[in-house]
């Protein structure tokens, strides 16, 4: 089992919710923590809180959707730190609309944050990873990536490009022979932040305390999992897609999944 230790471990998205759970999670692992938000206050408070524990935690502000200040920032944390030894692709947002309200630039502000900020943020300490063979990209995804849900679709389709990207480059590592850089993939369903305000749970899929999912996070890291799907059902979605759509339609209805998103406020 992987040793967390004196690791470098950058997350974006760190000050808040579920990235600050994570935060505090592998504090208690006696990482060093790069964390990353564009709320400055909110940085400021959790970095505060987590020095207090004696672990190396810088702070930085960053907005993952501008890549003139991701090149930035990583910069920055390549001086502060020298190595990253794992970086947690959390930032994202939620609009949850229907897919005619959705506005112009609602749909480009989702995409560059949700798939752009992925794919900017890993170019930036993913080269270093291969060059030494060593290193973990962890991308933050969702159920909502493997099984689409109405009034989520420009949600859907950015967390179905966060699956598709953490499986091309896991496979990437292997075929340019760098095995010891892992990928891992995160897909639970909705968790208990506030992010999703007014989320009707289906059934069998309660919405998830933020603490556990943390925990179970940092336990697929440090076993170098591919994947995380919770909870169980979300683990049955690809056997429940091998069905007609019409079928799988069906137990979306049935399962209250398409009455999930109606009466969705956000925060």
């Amino acid at each position: 089992m992987k040793k967390l230790a004196h690791k470098t471990v950058v997350i974006t998205g760190g000050a808040a919710g579920i990235g600050r759970e994570m935060a505090f999670g592998f504090a208690r692992e006696k990482a060093n923590l790069a964390i990353l938000d564009i709320d400055n206050e909110m940085l400021d408070t959790a970095v505060g809180q987590i020095q207090t524990k004696g672990i190396d935690v810088r702070g930085y502000c960053c907005d993952v959707s501008d890549p003139q200040m991701v090149e930035q920032v990583a910069g920055q944390v390549r001086k502060d730190f020298i190595t990253v030894d794992i970086l947690v692709n959390n930032a994202g947002i939620v609009v949850g609309k229907p897919a005619a309200e959705v506005s112009y630039e609602e749909l480009r502000r989702i995409v560059e944050i949700n798939v752009l900020g992925v794919m900017w943020m890993t170019r930036q300490f993913i080269g270093d990873m291969m060059a030494e063979n060593s290193g973990h990209i962890v991308n933050i995804a969702s159920a909502s990536g493997l099984l689409a849900v109405p009034r989520l679709s420009d949600y859907c389709a950015t967390k179905f490009a966060v699956v598709g990207y953490s499986d091309a480059l896991r496979m990437e590592m292997k075929k340019f022979g760098c095995p010891g850089v892992k990928v891992s993939c995160i897909c639970p369903s909705v968790i208990d932040t506030g992010m999703f305000m007014g989320f009707t749970p289906p059934l069998f899929n309660p919405l998830l305390e933020p603490e556990n999912v943390a925990r179970q996070i940092i336990q697929t890291v440090k076993r170098e999992k591919d994947y995380l799907k919770i909870p169980f059902m979300v683990k049955m979605i690809p056997f429940f897609k091998l069905l007609p759509a019409a079928w799988v339609d069906r137990l979306v209805a049935l399962t209250g999944t398409n009455r999930a998103m109606d009466h969705f406020v956000g925060h």
